[in-house]
């Protein structure tokens, strides 16, 4: 009785083990690439790099695509694998002597993998790299990278932010002076064909080749000193103008840069933006500002332009102590439909110094 027990339990195990293997043994299992598992036993391979992992290649400018190689030996006294575990980005794109994924390097022999990057828009500090597996036990993986700095092909020095260069406060009384630095790294030889600006009787560009302290201070070879001159006259208000260089760059034949920075004068606006956020349409509001006149000098104001949806008044603000003082009411009329005015005011004025007065607005109007 016991053996048929003993024989019973063994069926029943025997069944559901297979069962297990109906179950789970011939579905459809995902493929891996799994690396070849290190031995550990008998010769083993050892993995070796000429130079350092990082390769320092200086400056580049965008829209380059450039190569190093690495030298990679086995001096160990069996077969090393190699393979690509990935890299850092799409931009950096690792490749193996046999134009495979794997390789196999006998013992004393060597191979070269080579590491392609591609400087794309980045600008600034520039570092990938790549990942490379191995069965040496000793050094499982290995990381390749490429280090340094990408520019634009034409470098402007106050560096712009996103193509707009800030001039700051521009007097409109009186001539403003600034200067901007223009070179090419990699193009030394650079030559300016023809500078213009949007305003050209009022914003005049002048290019002087660099003295020889510039370009020790720069570390340049070659290049400008671009000179700019805000001439009296600049309408009051924030301005964003355009300054268009002409070269013979191959890469950049044309650079055009937005001249941002506020024209102040007799007149100024406190605040310098009238903003309305979240405004009812249908019950309408009104917001203000200050303007103030120099030396308190009685000034006579215009609108000849608005904003359609708004309604505009100025009248005089002054005080016992305060002269030259006007308050400007913007009116969102009750009705008003939803939307965004991102507009300005411009009022005409019978001020010697001031011809034209620009009053930004910023206006969220709501449903309600």
């Amino acid at each position: 009785m016991l053996r048929w027990g003993i024989l019973c339990v063994v069926v029943v195990v025997l069944a559901a083990t297979a069962t297990l293997v109906v179950q789970y043994g011939t579905g459809s299992s995902p493929t891996w690439s799994l690396p070849a598992g290190v031995k550990t036993e008998g010769p083993q391979p050892r993995v070796e790099v000429e130079g350092a992992l990082t390769h320092e290649f200086g400056e580049l400018s965008t829209q380059k695509t450039t190569a190093r190689k690495w030298k990679v030996k086995n001096t160990g006294e069996g077969n090393l694998e190699i393979w690509l575990l990935g890299s850092t980005c799409t931009c950096t794109i690792p490749r193996l002597k046999g134009e495979g994924t794997r390789e196999v390097i006998k013992p004393g022999d060597a191979t070269e993998i080579e590491l392609e990057w591609k400087t794309k828009n980045a600008i600034g500090e520039f570092s990938k790299g790549a990942t490379i597996g191995t069965n040496d036990p000793d050094r499982p993986e290995f990381m390749l990278k490429v280090h340094g700095m990408v520019h634009s092909p034409i470098v402007v020095l106050p560096e712009p932010h996103e193509g707009v260069l800030m001039v700051g406060d521009v007097p409109t009384d009186k001539v403003k002076e600034i200067s901007i630095a223009l070179f090419s790294p990699e193009h030394p030889e650079l030559k300016i064909k023809q500078l213009s600006t949007s305003k050209p009787n009022q914003i005049v560009a002048k290019p002087v080749p660099f003295t020889p302290k510039e370009l020790e201070n720069l570390k340049a070879k070659g290049g400008y000193r671009v000179n700019l001159q805000f001439k009296p006259g600049m309408v009051l208000g924030t301005f964003r103008e355009e300054l268009i260089v002409e070269t013979d760059h191959p890469e950049q034949p044309k650079l055009q840069l937005v001249l941002a920075g506020t024209a102040s004068g007799p007149i100024s606006l406190m605040p310098s933006i009238l903003r309305m956020v979240a405004v009812n349409g249908k019950e309408g509001a009104s917001g203000q500002l200050i303007l103030l006149v120099r030396e308190g000098r009685p000034t006579s104001f215009k609108v000849i332009r608005k904003p359609e949806k708004v309604d505009v008044s100025i009248a005089p603000n002054d005080t016992p102590t305060l002269k030259g003082r006007y308050r400007l009411t913007v009116t969102v009329p009750s009705g008003t439909s939803p939307g965004l005015i991102d507009d300005e005011i411009i009022f005409q004025t019978d001020h010697p110094s001031a011809g034209e007065l620009k009053v930004p607005v910023n206006i969220v109007v709501g449903s309600g």
